[in-house]
């Protein structure tokens, strides 16, 4: 692994407990309360950003791998990106695995969503890298395995060439019979587009998502964090879904 040096863990401690950071809890818990979704603005400071940016691009450049599929649990909805595991991210990044392991972020999280939040159990699921570039891309319906979604935007496209948000929450995850099209037709589909250097939060496991399609070669990069419910933690999970990526 690469050393998570002391540094960097200090320098995300102390931003997650930060006056600044802080103060916007009270908006992203109503966020998340009406929404299941909510945005955290420069989620990181400037520098922290700027280096697991290039953490990131050297990864993707060195030991990404690319995924065309189609995924039969969430009714054979596609994806088409490229993408980089939980382990080489562990081996590769000094900030993504702290950011992960960090207790003031789920003791910020728990306040957001007023329950306790705990780190995935199991390690594939943990945080993951996924990159959108080429005409097509896309991150196709789906549900997460566990309750909580935290996604670190590194780049974004135009929001008029895709690479956007889209949900529809409040609806159950069975994936023997998933009914996407039943429910992408019920709605109602809510769509964001947040920013380079933002996180958001999405109540994931209850909310039928996915990455809208890129219209023309543009770039959309995030690492993806997991975090479990108590009740998850009771519930038996397959993986069949992240395993047929990673």
């Amino acid at each position: 692994m690469r050393d998570s040096s002391t540094p960097v863990r200090e320098t995300v401690e102390h931003h997650l407990v930060s006056h600044g950071f802080r103060a916007a809890i009270p908006a992203l818990r109503q966020s998340y309360q009406q929404n299941d979704f909510a945005e955290i603005p420069a989620f990181m400071p400037d520098e922290i950003f700027r280096s697991t940016l290039q953490e990131l691009q050297d990864l993707f450049d060195g030991q990404s791998r690319r995924r065309d599929t189609n995924i039969e649990q969430s009714g054979c909805t596609p994806r088409r990106f490229t993408t980089l595991a939980r382990d080489i991210i562990a081996n590769g990044s000094s900030t993504i695995p702290a950011v992960f392991e960090s207790s003031a972020l789920r003791a910020a999280l728990e306040e957001i969503v007023d329950e306790k939040v705990l780190p995935v159990p199991y390690e594939p699921e943990q945080y993951i890298a996924t990159r959108l570039h080429e005409p097509g891309d896309v991150h196709g319906w789906h549900w997460d395995d566990y309750t909580w979604a935290l996604v670190w935007i590194f780049k974004m496209p135009d929001e008029n060439n895709g690479g956007s948000l889209e949900y529809v929450k409040d609806v159950p995850w069975d994936p023997t019979n998933p009914r996407v099209k039943e429910y992408v037709t019920a709605g109602p589909v809510t769509r964001r587009h947040p920013s380079a250097g933002s996180a958001y939060l999405l109540k994931a496991g209850t909310t039928l998502h996915r990455v809208s399609p890129l219209t023309y070669a543009a770039e959309r990069m995030m690492v993806c964090f997991s975090f479990a419910s108590v009740t998850d933690l009771e519930s038996k999970h397959d993986h069949e879904s992240i395993q047929a990526l990673f």
